[in-house]
């Protein structure tokens, strides 16, 4: 089997390059950036799958971005699928996003859990933009162009970007930490890659959204981090309540606290590092290295 991945400066790429070449080095990945129009010049023809990480995320959302969150999130994720799909190319997997469902995360009901099935509804230019390169995906699907669309929640690890580096940097610093209630899904690096590799083993098609088999709380979460790094994380249910009141409806407060667990994708499964594992792992910055 050939592999091509894009996505040469992203998290995802290179760690599932890197775990692919630990685990299945038989198996040739080519990592590459799309960035540049060279990849146009790439032979597809000699691949047997597309792995498509390549993606803006993070970037402030404005009108200004909105041009730019339309062009490299769905404009050249279709163009690359294009590609492909001419060339031969039998299965194409496209790193989506939970954000396509638009949801926030809640304090209540406790317990809810969102349906994997439901009709997407984007609220952010990041959603909207990867959910309009899903639906442009499914158009170019055939019997002999498969299309697998995998949304992964909150994706950590070693050097990871995005909100739990800055979950992490808290934890490692602060004394006292609010004592809130709510879960949330996550998804380690090495699950990803785990999950990913039997996705294009089996050349499947359809909508996924992998994550860890335990749901985090994010109180508990900054608790493990602490701890792993040496220190004691003090919560406080005062601060908690004081913090439900007032920021309640605070969207990065909501993301970061409510509850936002997604119903649990079982029908490929793969293998999992406990979370309790995997935060060590992530702390220690043990991820897998090419052999």
């Amino acid at each position: 089997m050939r592999i091509l991945v894009t996505g040469k400066q992203g998290y995802v790429g290179t760690q599932f390059e890197h775990w692919m070449a630990y685990y299945y080095p038989e198996v040739s990945v080519d990592l590459i950036s799309v960035r540049e129009p060279d990849w146009e010049a790439i032979d597809f023809s000699q691949y047997d799958t597309i792995l498509h990480a390549a993606a803006l995320v993070h970037r402030k959302e404005n009108a200004e971005s909105a041009g730019e969150y339309h062009e490299i999130n769905t404009e050249l994720t279709e163009k690359l699928a294009f590609r492909a799909k001419i060339a031969g190319v039998k299965h194409f997997v496209f790193l989506s996003t939970v954000a396509v469902y638009g949801e926030e995360g809640s304090f209540e009901p406790v317990g809810k859990t969102i349906d994997i099935d439901q009709t997407p509804f984007p609220t952010s230019l990041y959603g909207k933009s990867k959910y309009e390169a899903e639906k442009r995906l499914h158009q170019l699907e055939s019997p002999d162009f498969k299309v697998a669309i995998v949304r992964p929640p909150m994706i950590y690890g070693p050097n990871c970007p995005g909100n739990y580096s800055r979950l992490a940097k808290l934890a490692r610093k602060s004394p006292i930490f609010p004592a809130i209630s709510g879960s949330r899904s996550m998804l380690f690096i090495d699950n990803l890659s785990a999950f990913l590799q039997k996705i294009m083993c089996r050349r499947a098609s359809g909508v996924y959204v992998p994550q860890n088999q335990e749901t985090v709380n994010t109180t508990q979460l900054v608790q493990l981090i602490a701890e792993v790094n040496g220190g004691k994380m003090l919560t406080s249910k005062l601060v908690g309540r004081l913090c439900k009141k007032i920021l309640r409806k605070h969207t990065i407060f909501k993301k970061t606290f409510g509850n936002l667990v997604f119903e649990m994708d079982k029908t490929i499964t793969y293998r999992a590092i406990s979370f309790s594992d995997s935060i060590w792992k992530t702390e220690n910055k043990e991820g897998v290295k090419a052999r």
